[in-house]
């Protein structure tokens, strides 16, 4: 009796293991966003970024078709458009404040000074970075 539960028992839970493990077509992979000056860099021509406005929910497409285009979006005190509520957000850069971690962070701001846009890269569905 003990053997036929302990079978049981693991029947149910190596097809469990089995239906959890099971492919569930395409999925979603969080996309990261584009927070550092080092993060645009690797930015190469024909990469298309998306631009998401915290103020309207809005999120909105760019082909990036050179470098110079790419860095434009990182530059401290660039201006950049809303295409949906045309509102402004200002680019601002900061540097890490230890010497062994100097990384540039990159910040969307308002007039207000509050984060109100960020840029991701888009990637294919599935695929990771």
């Amino acid at each position: 009796m003990k053997k036929l539960f302990s079978a049981i028992i693991f029947s149910i839970l190596a097809v469990a293991t089995l239906a959890s493990a099971a492919p569930r077509g395409p999925f979603f992979t969080p996309q990261r966003t584009l927070s550092t000056v080092e993060d645009f860099q690797t930015l190469k021509v024909g990469d298309t970024v998306a631009q998401v406005c915290k103020v309207c929910d809005s999120v909105s497409t760019v082909e990036i078709k050179s470098k110079e285009q790419a860095m434009e979006y990182c530059k401290d005190g660039a201006m950049l458009n809303c295409p949906s509520c045309k509102k402004k957000a200002t680019v601002t850069v900061r540097v890490g404040p230890r010497p062994e971690n100097r990384r540039r962070t990159v910040t969307y701001v308002d007039e207000h000074g509050e984060a109100c846009m960020f840029l991701a890269k888009v990637t294919e569905v599935g695929e990771t970075h």
